[in-house]
């Protein structure tokens, strides 16, 4: 990216993601691929991962997205900490990636089929 803003469209699509439905990777992976300077505003270890805003307004319009994403259950299961200066720590727990979930939602469909 280079001087691009989020579009509104790209900015609901994160408020509305529903983490418990869909895997929060997927939220992850589409917020960096929107994310200005990613090649050091970003950092993605695992489960864990960083998003450093650089002072960008469009960053941070990404945070104040992610902070009501899912009525705010994406910040209340995965935030871990920030700094002043825009810097942020994300944890996915275990029990809500990508392969849980898919586990989960099969469970659950064979439940409701019983």
């Amino acid at each position: 990216m280079s001087g691009h803003y989020p579009s509104e469209q790209a900015l609901r699509f994160i408020r509305r993601y529903d983490i418990l439905k869909a895997p929060i990777e997927d939220l992850r992976d589409f917020v960096i691929q929107e994310w200005e300077f990613q090649d050091w505003g970003t950092k993605v270890k695992g489960r864990r991962f960083e998003l450093h805003t650089g002072g960008w307004s469009g960053n941070e319009s990404i945070i104040a997205a992610l902070e009501r994403s899912s009525k705010g259950m994406f910040w209340f299961f995965c935030w871990v900490m920030s700094k002043r200066g825009g810097h942020f720590w994300f944890e996915i727990p275990i029990h809500m990636t990508r392969k849980h979930l898919k586990r989960y939602l099969a469970e659950k469909k064979t439940e409701e089929k019983a």
